[in-house]
């Protein structure tokens, strides 16, 4: 099966930095968003005023301790900056979250913008770190800080927020803290029943006991509240990868979004009828007819060697959000992905407006610049 029809996805050709400009793509190819230089996207779909519905909000982490938004008024194919976050925070920071609040939660409006960035170091030695929220209620222009969700001595990545079925606000994330504890990064989230002002304990969503000589990482998670009237088993899913298991892409499920089964287990691999499966840096959206499309940095055959489709396919569920997977094509092709902080990392998918194209932004070297790229194709949902 093949839930894509239309058009032909060129690969596109390396482009050469002129003056520091990005030479144009061709029409039917994927389009630069920002000559900037771009790492760990974060695409989301405005829905509520003061911001404007139904057009798409981008973040992108930069160099230091800093990010930059993007907005597109017509679905992905043009994009405008809006405007650079800093955080005050004297360490670098990597791997932001960006969120748009979805119902009134305390005295927090909807419609009121989270954006987290994760501070601290990123290679050894680890220092101080910590993730800090910071809100805009003005549509993304201006920001002012909201609240710290959990400070560290070693490492706190990848903040990924949701309502949970009791209405209150979760933010899940990597914790690198447990490590005398044998847990070289685990994954974690925290309840607030205050709109994210203040936070509840840690508790432990994924924590797999590291094994001699093999560290064991889950991390990365992307986690999405699904809607009713579909096969699912339930309706919260999180998409995750764990290094140490060739950092490979899992999933499960919770039916309040904050219990996911036995933490020690790892969850279910998402592989293909192909026999391939998903390696490094998932994320996935939801099609109308209730299937999953998840991406990942890598495609492995068996042998966790690149299959020939690497970088260039995402793998669709059936309509209960589990196997079998099929590979499709992405319509941002980076079929020399590797393992890299660039190439196909962390790539972001959401539908059109409509329901009718399936919009990706993906990360592509440009010469030795790290760019997001943005594009869409059509589909169709045969069975």
């Amino acid at each position: 099966m093949n839930v894509f029809r239309g058009g032909n996805w060129l690969l596109l050709a390396v482009s050469l930095a002129l003056g520091g400009l990005v030479e144009p793509a061709p029409p039917d190819e994927p389009k630069p968003v920002t000559e900037r230089r771009a790492y760990y996207p974060r695409v989301i779909r405005l829905q509520h005023k003061p911001n404007r519905p139904g057009q798409l909000l981008a973040s992108f982490d930069t160099d230091g301790n800093g990010a930059m938004l993007y907005t597109s008024a017509d679905e992905g194919r043009s994009w405008k900056p809006l405007a650079d976050l800093r955080d005050t925070t004297d360490t670098k920071h990597c791997c932001s979250g960006l969120w748009e609040v979805p119902q009134p939660l305390g005295t927090v409006a909807a419609g009121t913008l989270f954006w987290a960035p994760s501070m601290g170091c990123s290679r050894d030695p680890r220092c101080r770190s910590s993730i800090n929220i910071h809100r805009s209620t003005d549509g993304g222009k201006t920001w002012r800080f909201h609240s710290t969700l959990a400070t560290g001595k070693v490492g706190l990545w990848e903040p990924e927020f949701i309502v949970d079925a009791n209405g209150n606000l979760v933010a899940y994330y990597s914790t690198e803290e447990h490590r005398a504890e044998g847990f070289n990064q685990l994954l974690a989230h925290k309840v607030s029943t205050d709109g994210g002002r203040t936070w509840g304990p840690e508790v432990r969503d994924v924590a797999i006991p590291d094994q001699p000589n093999k560290p064991m990482r889950p991390g990365m998670a992307i986690v999405r509240k699904l809607a009713a009237g579909y096969a699912w088993p339930a309706r919260y899913v999180m998409v995750y990868e764990i290094c140490g298991m060739g950092c490979d892409v899992f999933i499960r499920f919770s039916r309040d979004g904050l219990t996911w089964g036995n933490p020690a287990q790892p969850g279910t691999r998402i592989e293909s009828l192909e026999g391939h499966h998903l390696a490094h840096a998932p994320s996935f959206t939801t099609l109308p007819d209730g299937r999953l499309l998840v991406v990942g940095q890598l495609l492995l055959d068996a042998a966790n060697k690149p299959a020939p489709a690497s970088g260039t396919v995402l793998l669709v569920s059936n309509p209960a959000g589990a196997g079998p997977w099929t590979e499709t094509p992405a319509p941002v092709p980076v079929p020399k992905a590797y393992d890299n902080p660039c190439p196909n990392y962390s790539s972001q998918l959401l539908l059109s407006a409509d329901k009718k194209r399936l919009i990706e932004v993906a990360l592509r070297y440009n010469g030795d610049v790290c760019t997001a790229y943005s594009y869409s194709i059509p589909f169709s949902l045969n069975r």
